[in-house]
């Protein structure tokens, strides 16, 4: 073949690949969609014969949807709930924050509570609500890992924030709830169960009482660290932390994860 025509068919191929800048050559890919889970927050008190039953409709919705899906904190405060004592071996589960959020919320009756946050509300309507909240996606992801290490009087928990559509500015929250407590509680017959189990009660805020303010973008992640102190009437076996996103709209996505013991 002639030179000439060699350089000829040199200039075509180069005409053909046109250079592409490398920030076009970036193909941007979405965060998969999230289905959003459901928190519901039940205002509670052991002195309330009807609260087992917003219990029981609590752990009906969880056998329907999943644990993971159906969420609950039990929050001791109010007039119904009984305070600890343990001098007189008195084993109540209420707590300042738990009745600083009764005030706030402006709860009056019990039992009541909040399906995400979207006002309170008796307990013979959160099936309809849960049902509702399921249909949705969630703006942001959780990851959490709750650890301690064997013997020690702390744990630790790592939690990852990804945004996963559009942008997003919210409340992250930490609060810790503990299972299977055995304390006095008044039953709808009106008569006191001593051996009732208490199950998902609220203990303690970790990252302040309204927790902290955060905003994020589609597709980043944010990474949060934790320290926290066990009380001494806890089980550590039994606590676990509650995490949730949560603004003006509502809960936004929650989990919760169970205490790693290492």
């Amino acid at each position: 073949m002639r030179p000439r025509n060699i350089l000829y068919l040199l200039a075509l191929w180069l005409l053909s690949c046109d250079p592409i800048a490398e920030e076009d050559r970036l193909i941007y890919e979405a965060p998969p969609v999230v289905n959003r889970s459901v928190l519901i927050e039940d205002f509670t008190g052991q002195r309330c014969v009807n609260c087992p039953n917003a219990a029981d409709e609590i752990h009906s919705l969880q056998q329907e949807y999943g644990e993971d899906m159906i969420i609950a904190v039990g929050i001791h405060g109010g007039p119904m709930a009984v305070w600890p004592n343990l001098e007189r071996g008195i084993v109540g589960l209420a707590t300042e924050t738990g009745d600083n959020y009764n005030t706030y919320w402006k709860v009056e009756q019990w039992p009541m509570g909040m399906v995400n946050r979207g006002g309170v509300t008796p307990y013979t309507n959160w099936k309809g609500l849960v049902r509702e909240e399921l249909q949705k996606t969630a703006p942001v992801a959780l990851v959490a890992d709750f650890y301690q290490m064997a013997g020690a009087k702390s744990g630790k928990i790592q939690l990852s924030l990804e945004g996963t559509h559009g942008n997003t500015t919210a409340k992250l929250q930490l609060w810790v709830v503990e299972d299977d407590i055995k304390a006095i509680q008044l039953m709808p017959d009106g008569k006191a169960n001593a051996d009732y189990i208490h199950q998902h009660v609220f203990r303690a805020a970790v990252n302040g009482e309204w927790g902290e303010d955060f905003s994020i973008k589609e597709g980043e992640v944010k990474e949060y660290d934790y320290s926290l102190t066990f009380a001494a009437d806890w089980v550590p076996e039994h606590i676990s932390i509650v995490a949730f996103a949560y603004n003006d709209q509502g809960v936004l996505q929650v989990i919760r994860c169970k205490l790693n013991i290492q």
